[in-house]
């Protein structure tokens, strides 16, 4: 991180600063008093179950150069002996007010990312496209809510050209606070789902929400849409930024032909406003071809050739639990898939484990979406008719198993290769000799229901 003074962090916040050096320096940010490190400004978050204002003294024990502190906690701070304490009136909003200020010292140009399903892998593909020219800052794991972005921000250096981030939300507002933050040059919506749709409403909202994405950009920069989705493409009108749209059906860049040429490889052409191109993936799947071209785009509009693009795509490299592909100590291929889920990525797997294996036994292990509200039991049902489609044995798992369940019956599935599992723990204990015949498992849930106890039991770590 670049340095700060406590005079530009109390100008950024609006803050009040009881104390009188204010050209005391800070080196870094940070929210959490239990990896702070010396000359940092400690920043106390309040969350459902805690109150970050409690650890103020911790932190400052560590070495802290200063904190900030909401006005309406300064009682939280008695029998502190430290003058090094800027009041803000919202400590969470004071956090974006100074990520703002900072990220406007760099003149560098971000990509920021959303959509309902893909945004992580996407950003990592335009990420290591970006990588083969710039020095690039990216946002880390699933650093993308109204502290996570931030934090990244604080990441940036002189020596980045660079930035790309990936913007989540739960609610309308939060896309337009962090958008504001990040002043993307390029905006990239992968798709609109049905996810957050509990706290959202309706699939309307949710496209209102990620096109929040879009407000701070101007004429001369670009919005890179998703022309299948019906939103996005009925929203074109009103955009005031340049726009691609791509698509396998409409849009400026089309993809015409996919073809998974094996479990960690996939070909796929584009035709359109840059030409016909043909480029390789080191992923599997419809629906990673559908993201690579929105990265694609991306590289194309930043003025990169095809051969720095497709090697930027040579080199990508998924975080774990997203489409891992490992090996069970019974032989089997295993798709760890759990990072996530929502209808729409639970049945992109699905097709993914039938074109991969169309003539092998087949084991999906599936559990519940979270955050689905009202549609939650229809969703779960829609996608046991699809996971009857394309599986020989299937297990579920969850509150919503039986949802599942009923869906695979009512697609012709026999029950009696149908398992469920009311939690995951109870499941452990049996998964193993349900899926051990099966040449290709696929395990996918929601990552609240933590998978991965599931998938380390199938490979043998537990």
């Amino acid at each position: 991180m670049k340095p700060l003074i406590i005079k530009e962090i109390v100008h950024a916040t609006g803050g009040e600063y009881t104390g009188k050096n204010h050209e005391k320096q800070i080196k870094g940010v940070s929210t959490d008093s239990r990896t702070i490190i010396a000359e940092s400004l400690f920043v106390p978050i309040i969350g459902p179950n805690f109150d970050g204002h409690d650890f103020i003294g911790n932190a400052i024990k560590k070495g802290a150069a200063a904190a900030l502190c909401n006005k309406s906690k300064k009682e939280k701070l008695e029998g502190l002996l430290f003058d090094d304490i800027i009041f803000v009136e919202n400590t969470s909003t004071a956090l974006l007010e100074l990520a703002s200020y900072y990220r406007s010292l760099f003149s560098i140009p971000f990509v920021a990312v959303t959509g309902s399903v893909g945004k992580t892998t996407t950003k990592e593909m335009i990420a290591e496209i970006l990588m083969t020219r710039y020095d690039v800052l990216k946002s880390r794991g699933n650093f993308n809510n109204e502290i996570g972005l931030p934090l990244t921000i604080f990441c940036l250096e002189q020596k980045h050209e660079a930035g790309v981030v990936e913007l989540g939300m739960s609610a309308l507002g939060e896309i337009s606070r962090m958008a504001n933050v990040v002043k993307p040059h390029i905006a990239v919506i992968t798709n609109i789902g049905v996810t957050h749709i509990e706290h959202l409403g309706s699939k309307e909202n949710i496209a209102r929400a990620k096109l929040e994405i879009l407000e701070p950009l101007k004429k001369d920069d670009i919005a890179i849409l998703n022309g299948d989705c019906a939103e996005l493409w009925n929203a074109r009108k009103n955009i005031v930024p340049k726009t691609v749209f791509f698509g396998e059906k409409r849009g400026d860049v089309l993809i015409d032909e996919i073809k998974n040429l094996g479990p960690n490889e996939l070909e796929f052409t584009i035709s359109g406003k840059y030409g016909e191109a043909k480029f390789k993936l080191p992923l599997s799947g419809k629906h990673n071809a559908i993201n690579a071209v929105a990265a694609v785009a991306v590289g194309f509009e930043m003025g990169f050739t095809k051969e720095e693009i497709q090697q930027g795509l040579s080199n990508l490299k998924l975080p774990g639990m997203r489409q891992e592909f490992k090996k069970s100590k019974f032989g089997s291929d295993i798709i760890d898939d759990a990072y996530n889920a929502n209808p729409d990525s639970m049945k992109a797997a699905l097709d993914l484990i039938k074109e991969l294996a169309p003539y092998k036994m087949k084991a999906v292990i599936l559990g519940d979406m979270l955050e689905l509200g009202p549609l939650a039991k229809k969703a779960h049902f829609e996608v046991g008719t699809y996971a009857a489609l394309c599986s020989d044995i299937c297990v579920f798992i969850g509150s919503y198993a039986d949802a599942l369940k009923e869906g695979a019956i009512a697609s012709g599935f026999n029950p009696a290769r149908i398992y469920t599992f009311p939690t995951v723990q109870e499941s452990v204990q049996e998964i193993e000799k349900l899926v051990k015949d099966c040449d290709i498992i696929l395990v996918k849930a929601s990552r609240g229901m933590k998978f991965e106890q599931i998938t380390q039991k199938l490979v043998g770590g537990l």
